[in-house]
């Protein structure tokens, strides 16, 4: 989703639209990692100084909410994705850092968990932990 269009989207529902709020939301959108709230605080500070972090745990909140950003839990911290189409994460035990690969083949996974559990899956994540390429040669 488009930046314009999660604003129109937030307006539309009555949501006050700040230039923080903007900032926030388009940080998410352009960057390849996963901040945390804290992250993401310190990086839209650069450009408006007075925001809070109140602020950015208060849009995160109403993102999360809105199904348009996804929270991932990596060692007790919460980060924060905007890709949230489905895909999986792949979170390295050592740094922390976490990477998104788009798999086709999840749909195909969700296909056999539905018929075997009975379920009716709208959607799914995965996760799947290990090393990332940088820290793995400390590990082998």
């Amino acid at each position: 989703m488009q930046l314009e269009q999660i604003v129109d989207s937030l307006r539309d529902e009555g949501h006050r639209i700040t230039p923080q709020r903007i900032a926030i939301m388009d940080y998410l959108l352009h960057t390849g990692d996963h901040p945390s709230a804290d992250q993401v605080h310190i990086i839209v500070k650069k450009r408006y100084p007075t925001v809070s972090l109140s602020t950015v745990y208060k849009t995160l909140d109403l993102l999360r909410e809105k199904k348009l950003v996804n929270e991932i839990e990596v060692e007790g911290e919460a980060r924060f994705d905007a890709h949230v189409d489905e895909h999986i994460n792949l979170v390295c035990l050592n740094c922390g850092k976490i990477d998104d690969i788009d798999e086709r083949s999840l749909k195909n996974i969700q296909l056999r968990v539905a018929k075997k559990s009975e379920y009716l899956i709208i959607k799914g994540s995965f996760e799947m932990h290990g090393y990332c390429h940088k820290c793995k040669s400390k590990f082998q």
